[in-house]
């Protein structure tokens, strides 16, 4: 009997090879099989957890990324996420507050595994034959200390199934990153992370059919602060074409002085019995995280000037013009700051430590008719982190004769929880992706957001320009008018509501 079913499967797939073919889809790279998977609705087949570089562990940690070396014969199932970059819990607890706060059960939310063995890229695609797909790239955020590439908003399905290429990139986070320590040959590792990321696509994206020569990078807080170093970088010359940044900004504002991240390395390694990279790479991540957290504390994580990869301080490089030639679409949300604001609002001592005693006069006349101090606290951070920079990075494109488009997200959701945080710190990524969560509150409003918002980011990925017939117009942006798209329930055109704030914050 089981000779007669194995006779009846030899005829069948002779008859019909298509009937014995691995029904996955499958890419080969260098020889190396590499098979996806499908997303449930058929249309979008996804390779996840692809390897672009070599495991950054034992010798390779805090060295730069090695290329990917193929096994011939290798065969990678690319069918599952691949661990995120080691971290603590932040961006997880991030998660299940906002959902606490909306009225869901946070328990819905899923925690990845960490591990030093994380660059692996995600890639969704459209199903079928298809060639010169528009190629997004899309930075993750989370403070350069947290954050991974599949976070729930991040997902690409909804994107590729409009006819794009949609690939997540991560990088090495916190100390395992970024790490000034003399005798490390280079401290910006996470950006050079995403520079072997982009230089695998230029190599193989062609294979699952996307356009290496149309590439847009899309960011989103400390994402949107690799976009700005990436875009003033001399190495990314030709790996991306386009840029999509939003919310970030802080590099340009607090850009760190090389003095303090050595100093930083050098206390954290006088933590352990041996004070050596040698000896430093023999201990586990989970006490190299552990002491980092003690030594490192609030710092914020970010890239330094390294002669290489950063060669002058950003703010510099932006005003001065050396910059690659790319189009740019850029912004912020209203309310970038509301979720981390505690009871006590000291707008007197933040004016005091971040600005002159004259420019402290007239942001004080400029603010007097807000009478919410938490409002009006968010407005003044909102502004000198995220939305002035924003503008000086569309006027330094602007100069070097490329185009840029300036936004406003300032949708707040349904619901007096909604209310609470307004346009908050990420609240634009799910119209982005249209992967909007059950526990957000979400009607029809919402929905042509989503639609208007997606028309103009994959407009602007295709052929950079963000205007269709599918949303309203979008004037570009010019220093003088300081035209900016404000993103709402009602989408209108108008001067960023904060340039007065930002021309105030430029001078003196």
């Amino acid at each position: 009997m089981k000779r007669n079913i194995l006779k009846v499967l030899f005829v069948i797939c002779v008859l019909n090879i298509t009937a014995c073919q691995d029904p996955n889809p499958t890419i080969s790279i260098e020889n190396v099989k590499v098979v996806g998977s499908f997303h449930e609705d058929q249309k979008v087949e996804m390779f996840l957890g692809l390897p672009f570089a070599m495991p950054p562990i034992n010798e390779l940690r805090w060295r730069k990324p090695l290329s990917w070396a193929p096994k011939t014969d290798n065969k990678i199932l690319a069918n599952s996420f691949k661990p995120a970059c080691f971290q603590n819990q932040r961006i997880v607890d991030w998660y299940k507050r906002l959902i606490i706060d909306f009225g869901g059960n946070p328990e819905t939310f899923d925690s990845p595994s960490f591990s030093e063995d994380c660059l692996y890229l995600n890639l969704w695609r459209p199903h079928g034959d298809q060639e010169n797909l528009p190629v997004i790239v899309y930075i993750h955020g989370g403070s350069n200390k947290a954050g991974w590439s599949y976070e729930p908003n991040y997902l690409g399905h909804n994107i590729a199934n409009k006819g794009f290429i949609l690939i997540s990139i991560p990088y090495r986070l916190g100390v395992f990153g970024f790490f000034s320590h003399p005798e490390v040959e280079n401290p910006n590792l996470a950006l050079f992370d995403q520079l072997m990321a982009l230089q695998w696509i230029q190599d193989y994206v062609s294979l699952f059919g996307g356009d290496p020569s149309n590439v847009t990078l899309v960011g989103e807080s400390a994402g949107a602060g690799g976009i700005s170093h990436l875009i003033a970088s001399p190495l990314s010359k030709d790996l991306f074409h386009k840029a999509i940044h939003q919310s970030g900004g802080s590099s340009l504002s607090y850009p760190l002085a090389n003095s303090v991240t050595e100093e930083l390395a050098i206390e954290f390694s006088n933590a352990f019995a041996k004070p050596s990279i040698e000896y430093l790479r023999t201990v586990s991540a989970e006490d190299i995280l552990q002491v980092s957290e003690e030594i490192y504390g609030n710092h914020y994580f970010d890239y330094v000037e390294d002669g290489e990869s950063v060669i002058n301080s950003l703010p510099d490089l932006y005003m001065s013009g050396n910059i690659q030639d790319v189009d740019l679409l850029i912004g912020a949300n209203n309310d970038e700051w509301s979720l981390y604001f505690d009871a006590n609002v000291d707008i007197e001592r933040w004016l005091d430590e971040e600005v002159s005693s004259e420019q402290k006069v007239e942001l004080i006349e400029l603010l007097k008719d807000i009478k919410d101090p938490i409002r009006k606290m968010d407005l003044l951070i909102t502004a000198k982190n995220f939305v002035c920079p924003s503008l000086l990075m569309a006027s330094s494109v602007n100069k070097k004769g490329n185009n840029a488009w300036v936004y406003q997200f300032n949708r707040v959701r349904e619901g007096e929880n909604a209310k609470k945080y307004g346009a908050y710190h990420g609240a634009e990524l799910p119209y982005v992706f249209n992967t909007h969560d059950s526990w957000l509150p979400t009607n029809n409003d919402d929905l042509e957001l989503t639609q208007a918002i997606q028309s103009y980011w994959l407009s602007f990925a295709q052929n950079g320009d963000p205007n269709s017939k599918n949303a309203p117009l979008w004037k570009k942006y010019d220093e003088v008018n300081s035209y900016t798209q404000i993103l709402d329930s009602k989408i209108i055109g108008d001067v960023h509501p904060s340039k007065n704030i930002c021309d105030v914050l430029a001078s003196y």
